[in-house]
């Protein structure tokens, strides 16, 4: 049972992660900032697009916590 309790664990922390970082979000560009909710994270830009501020974009989260904008 210790095994299998390891394992559920870990199989949790691995799909928790995805579902933080596998995912675009949808936000707003505020201030050179994305912010999606509460939250706001520096912004990158992984291709060409207007990232002025109020524009609505896309954005994958990176693990070490930017932004990274992959489409409007």
């Amino acid at each position: 049972m210790g095994v299998q309790s390891l394992a559920n664990a870990i199989q949790q922390a691995v799909d928790d992660r995805i579902k933080r970082e596998a995912r675009a979000l949808r936000g707003t560009v505020r201030n050179g900032a994305f912010h999606c909710g509460n939250k706001s994270f520096p912004l990158k830009q992984a291709v060409d697009c207007n990232t002025s501020n109020g524009r609505r974009v896309w954005a994958q989260l990176s693990p070490n916590g930017d932004a990274v904008v992959v489409g409007a």
